[in-house]
């Protein structure tokens, strides 16, 4: 029993060490393999105005709010504003936050089982539907119901359905906040209560909006005029639900350009507003925060809207454009190598979509240039590679970097030979580390057949030695 004992430690032990080897192999092999991913280092393409478009503009209309921003969301242009980093209450425009992460994380039939804890916190004085503990209603009611009524139940709702409690969905609405790049942005609930620690900035609400407008439900819900939420398992009634927008129910201010947003209140907030606009293919959304008069704030908003189509415009970059100034730059390039080694081995061209410009200089014409200064050439360099910035330059001497013209330059021949030098290189190392493991492989396995020959020889000897023919005195 104990030689049998033995026997199995021997081969266990055996078969563990040839598992190691075998990882120590196949880690080998793909510490000496390429990777198929490589890590650029290209400048990134961004926004070439970082402040605002325009800091003083002129004639513009009275706000009449403690900050305001109007911001381009197809060339991600600020194009006017106020104060819009400072900190300040949102009131109801929170739910945007919330509806979006319901159309991101929901579908429009998933039911709702109403609980106490959707609405028994709500301050008296907040709007409600009146869901009560045990209805059933659908994700598309409360959306309806938080965009065309500012229903702070139906916000609820969605907020505890998605993740089990307030507190763990606003966890959830600050990460994605910071997600869409809101650098001040910290939310404390999900519908806009009055808290001194729940602030916005009219630039984070924008980022906000401009990803609720992605969604194609958004839009439509709000700008429905009404909706209809049929009774259910504990209500009887159908709930009419108008939208309390002015852009919409409103004639006197209905703007047809209007494509979603939201609009809030508290004692703390004041009077605020948030809206996206669509006209010619551009993408407007304005926010005032802090306003003080309730009808005036939608007029406001409509002529700072007019007033951006008027004076600002996005233009589109076509690359065809830049044909001449990139063949000018590479036959400069080509022309300072000429005695050199060195070849162009490979370009690329990277361009923003659009810019927003004044009207007044888009119409004054412009020239692009490419800009070689940073380009000083190594000739005893293997391979080198420059990213050149593209400029758009204006009639008032204003020049906007649009794109890059990257360019790698290299020595054809030495390139090839250092890479075969490195490919052999690496087969060469892999060699060395594995041959010592091979042979360590086959000497082991001779120490373990030699101790089970040796097992079975002790065993025999000892078999013979029990079975000897007794002694006949």
């Amino acid at each position: 029993m104990r030689k049998k004992k033995l026997t199995g430690r021997v081969l266990s032990l055996f078969l563990s060490f040839i598992f190691l080897i075998s990882s120590i192999s196949s880690s080998l092999l793909a510490d000496n393999g390429t990777s198929s991913s490589e890590t650029g280092n290209d400048p990134a393409l961004s926004n070439p105005v970082e402040d605002l478009l325009d800091s003083d503009p002129s004639d513009l209309p009275i706000v009449g709010a403690d900050s305001y921003l109007i911001y381009d969301a197809s060339s991600d242009t600020k194009l006017i504003g106020y104060q819009y980093n400072n900190l300040r209450a949102p009131a109801a425009i929170t739910q945007i936050m919330t509806v979006l992460l319901a159309l991101e994380e929901l579908e429009m039939e998933d039911t709702i089982t109403i609980t106490k804890e959707m609405y028994e916190t709500i301050p008296d004085d907040y709007v409600r539907i009146g869901f009560t503990e045990g209805e059933i209603v659908t994700v598309e009611q409360c959306i309806y119901a938080c965009l065309l009524k500012s229903a702070n139940d139906a916000c609820m709702a969605l907020a505890i359905k998605i993740s089990g409690s307030e507190s763990a969905f606003v966890e959830k609405m600050n990460e994605r906040a910071t997600g869409l790049g809101c650098s001040s942005t910290r939310f404390t609930n999900s519908y806009g209560r009055s808290d001194s620690d729940h602030k916005t900035t009219c630039l984070d609400m924008s980022l906000i909006l401009k990803e609720a407008l992605r969604h194609p439900d958004f839009r439509k819900i709000a700008t429905s005029s009404s909706y209809t939420i049929e009774p259910t398992n504990t209500y009887n009634d159908k709930r009419i639900l108008n939208n309390a927008n002015r852009f919409i129910s409103t004639p006197a201010t209905a703007y047809e350009y209007y494509i979603g947003g939201k609009t809030g209140f508290s004692a703390e907030s004041s009077y605020t507003i948030i809206a996206g606009v669509e006209k010619d293919g551009r993408t407007l959304i304005g926010i005032l925060l802090g306003a003080g008069d309730a009808e005036k704030r939608y007029q406001t908003l409509i002529d700072l809207f007019e007033y951006c189509f008027t004076n600002y415009t996005t233009t589109m970059i076509d690359t065809t454009e830049m044909t001449s100034v990139v063949s000018g730059t590479r036959t400069q390039i080509e022309q300072a190598i000429v005695d050199t080694p060195l070849k162009i081995t490979n370009t690329d061209l990277r361009l923003l979509e659009c810019y927003s410009i004044q009207t007044s200089l888009a119409n004054g014409g412009y020239s692009n240039e490419l800009d070689l200064s940073s380009m000083v050439i190594d000739p005893t360099a293997d391979e080198q590679v420059f990213s050149l910035p593209i400029y758009r330059r204006f009639s008032n001497n204003e020049a906007y970097c649009i794109g890059y013209y990257t360019v790698t330059i290299a020595d054809p021949d030495k390139v090839t030979e250092s890479t075969v030098v490195s490919e052999l290189s690496g087969k060469k190392s892999l060699k060395e580390k594995i041959v010592p493991i091979i042979v360590g492989t086959i000497l082991f396995l001779c120490l373990i057949i030699s101790c089970l020959f040796l097992i079975k020889m002790i065993k025999r000897r000892k078999f013979n030695k029990n079975h000897r023919n007794p002694t006949i005195l």
